[in-house]
This record gives structure tokens, C-alpha cells and sequence, in this order.
């Protein structure tokens, strides 16, 4: 867990005021919004991992809000951050979101174990998982096939970059059948 000062500087530079139980309850009701149950003011795990994902993303990813990558489960199996995203992966969405100069649409970001397994066609090992991958649609540059097949070429140039695929193309060059991602491409990094 964070220490002290870090809890201070974490809170300071969210502009969350000062470190204390009050800040922390209302930290807690805008990360953990529909479960009242972890609104206690009191600064544990969950809370911990929730204030790293957000400073995460408002330092390396800030054309995104911290809420675009919270667990789709909804409060059902995890608090929404089983994970925080990783630098490394918020770097890279932010490139691809700077290069197109378009908004981005996260369709996934962290996923808890209980709601990956849920998922058709997830990988019980899934980046998702550990917050080095994120899902997304960008209108008008993801919505075809050739589309798709000339962001995830320029992706895969990214430094860092580790593997991408949408429906009908990956990384690789090959072929590939995942209907359940729509229009959206897989990214994720080493």
C-alpha cells in the first residue's frame, strides 16, 4: 500500500484536498459510486488500488477518465478496479488516441477473474486482468475491416507494444475470428 506522503501527493495531485478520512469517503463515492458497502472512510486495499489507477490514469493517459476503465461487471464480483492500469499500457492507448485525434470509446479495460471468465472467448490469462490491456472503437477508424487492419498496423509499431487483434486481423498478419469484439481492437504491452 502507499505510504502516508504518498497517500498526500496521490490526493493533492487528483485535487482531492488533504489526506484524511473525509477525503477518503468522498474519494471512495466517486471510485466506488453504486457500492455503498465500501464507502467507510477508511483507507484500505481496495481503496489503495482505486487511488493508483486513478492517478495512473490522469498522469499518463489524461485525454481519459478513470471511470472508462473500470471492471464492466458492474459491482458485482469487484469493487471495478481488481487491477490499476499500468503505466506502460496507458501510455500506449493515449498514443493511439493522440495519432487519430479522435475520441476513444473503451469498450474493456480491467476485468476481475470472476467477470473474464464470464466473457465468450476470454483468455483465463487476459491482460485485462492485470491492467496491461484495454479494448476500444474509434468511429470512423476501427469501424471496417481495412480500417481495423491499418490501425492495428500502426499500432503494432508502438513501442512496447506486445500483441493486437479486432475482428478478421491481428498483429501477426493472420486471420482471425472474434465476432465478439464488434468493431473494436484488442491492445495490449509487454
Amino acid at each position: 500500500m502507499l505510504t502516508i506522503k504518498e497517500r498526500e501527493e496521490y490526493f493533492a495531485f487528483l485535487g482531492l484536498g488533504a489526506y484524511n478520512k473525509a477525503n477518503v469517503l468522498r474519494f471512495q463515492k466517486i471510485a466506488f459510486p453504486t457500492l455503498p458497502h465500501e464507502q467507510d472512510g477508511k483507507y484500505g486495499k481496495k481503496t489503495d488500488t482505486a487511488l493508483r489507477h486513478w492517478r495512473n490514469v490522469k498522469k499518463y493517459a489524461p485525454s481519459f477518465r478513470p471511470e472508462e476503465f473500470r471492471c464492466k461487471c458492474n459491482g458485482r464480483y469487484c469493487t471495478g478496479y481488481p487491477a490499476r492500469m499500468k503505466k506502460i499500457q496507458l501510455q500506449h492507448i493515449q498514443k493511439i488516441r493522440d495519432h487519430y485525434g479522435k475520441p476513444m470509446t473503451v469498450t474493456s479495460g480491467l476485468r476481475c477473474k470472476t467477470f473474464n471468465a464470464k466473457l465468450s472467448g476470454s483468455s483465463r490469462n487476459s491482460r485485462h486482468l492485470t491492467g496491461y490491456a484495454t479494448d476500444f472503437y474509434i468511429a470512423g477508424v476501427t469501424d471496417t475491416l481495412a480500417r481495423r487492419k491499418s490501425a492495428i498496423r500502426y499500432i503494432r509499431g508502438l513501442k512496447h507494444h506486445r500483441y493486437s487483434y479486432g475482428n478478421g486481423y491481428n498483429s501477426n498478419g493472420v486471420k482471425v475470428y472474434a465476432p465478439n469484439m464488434g468493431s473494436a481492437i484488442h491492445t495490449d504491452t509487454e
